[in-house]
């Protein structure tokens, strides 16, 4: 809120969708929340800090549906589709891996891939 241009409920917003995603990866992220505009990441852009490493990674061996629809960038199909293969056996240990969920775009999975912790 000590940013100009942002009031307490945009601020709520802001955090909320953060909370969802896991953190921020990068800055363009904000503009998913609704509400923010090009312009305004232009004028706070410079006082904002992206912590990469603070992003919050969500294991696909142990996460269950009703969690993993929480995050934004998985639909329900898709979050379905996860659970099922995993309940079939398969671990997902690495990018190439969820390229086998029926449901994943090739665009959806570069969204997500800084937010999955693989198993080794």
């Amino acid at each position: 809120m000590l940013l100009h241009g942002i009031g307490p409920t945009f601020a709520k917003r802001i955090v909320r969708y953060r909370e969802r995603l896991g953190g921020f990866f990068y800055k363009g992220q904000l503009m998913e929340v609704y509400g923010f505009t090009p312009e305004l990441l232009d004028h706070i852009g410079p006082y904002i800090t992206i912590n990469a490493d603070s992003v919050h990674r969500i294991c696909l061996d142990t996460i269950t549906l009703k969690q993993l629809i929480r995050q934004p960038y998985i639909e329900y199909y898709q979050a379905r589709d996860i659970i099922r293969l995993r309940d079939r056996g398969i671990r997902f240990t690495s990018a190439d891996d969820l390229r086998a969920v029926p449901s994943m775009a090739d665009s959806t999975l570069q969204r997500l891939l800084p937010y999955i912790d693989f198993a080794q």
